[in-house]
């Protein structure tokens, strides 16, 4: 008999044992809910709700804190909510981005700390948000106006092209990381992630156009697709990036936060092919957001 009392008794602490271990997932997976967005965003998992491989629809967008500087700021936020409205939605503020790179990709906080501006901490994050959990980037200045998941169906990598061809294109295209859409753990951001580090690490940073920003992100892009991947569109500037802050020839439009609320409407609806209409309110360099 006491063989079997002992039998009974780890069995009975083994059960116990897997309870509380229950419990505690419990309580902390609800831990994970009640705190910041990027503890939520974490939860959630990458996929889309849908559960199908791809881009997931989820939006990421940032600020500096949770309150946004202007009214229009808000409208436009306003706009993604109401254009895909069965999509997570997170805003980022500072402390979540850095939060981010410290828990997930620490071998970058150094680095990342270390940045000389703001915007180009904003640029490098902007990429861990689609590498660690795929979805949709969306600058805050930018107007969604309709639904264009359907356009991303079948690919790994989407960007949006903006007419500025005095630069060094990608496909005819100047592509800006305002509007970017990638499936989550996408190498294509593990290699820009490299290339921007050795680019800073060499003293040859430049601006952050250069360093951190589209310029250094369409050198990669170019590499990638001459390596012979074909999992990534480049859409053409009327889909995602209509008015052009390098050769704005819409007098109907204005960059730099200086249209009145009149004056954006008609600017927008001049776009009617548009999915998503940019601002460029260029609040980092010295524009009104």
């Amino acid at each position: 008999m006491q063989p079997r009392r002992s039998q009974l008794l780890k069995m009975v602490l083994a059960l116990a044992a897997i309870c509380l271990v229950a419990i505690a997932m419990a309580r902390y997976r609800n831990l994970l809910f009640s705190c910041s967005t990027l503890s939520t965003a974490e939860e959630s998992g990458a996929e889309s709700p849908s559960g199908e491989a791809g881009i997931p629809c989820i939006i990421h967008q940032s600020w500096k804190t949770r309150t946004l500087p202007s009214p229009r700021a808000t409208r436009w936020r306003s706009t993604w909510l109401k254009c895909l409205p069965n999509c997570r939605h997170y805003l980022w503020t500072d402390a979540d981005n850095r939060d981010l790179v410290k828990r997930h990709y620490s071998w970058l906080l150094n680095f990342y700390d270390k940045l000389k501006s703001g915007v180009q901490r904003a640029d490098l994050v902007r990429y861990l948000y689609l590498l660690h959990f795929g979805g949709i980037y969306a600058d805050l200045d930018t107007v969604c106006l309709k639904d264009f998941r359907p356009l991303l169906n079948g690919l790994g990598l989407a960007f949006g092209g903006m007419d500025g061809q005095w630069i060094s294109s990608v496909n005819g295209s100047y592509v800006q990381n305002s509007f970017m859409a990638s499936r989550p753990k996408h190498p294509f951001w593990i290699g820009l992630l490299h290339r921007i580090v050795r680019r800073l690490d060499s003293r040859k940073q430049g601006g952050a156009e250069e360093s951190t920003g589209p310029l250094i992100m369409m050198a990669e892009l170019k590499q990638y697709l001459a390596d012979g991947h074909t999992d990534v569109r480049i859409f053409p500037p009327i889909y995602f990036n209509p008015f052009s802050w390098i050769t704005n020839r819409r007098p109907d439009c204005k960059t730099h936060g200086a249209m009145s609320d009149s004056e954006e409407a008609t600017c927008v609806k001049s776009f009617a092919g548009a999915y998503v209409v940019q601002m460029h309110s260029k609040s980092w360099a010295g524009g009104k957001a």
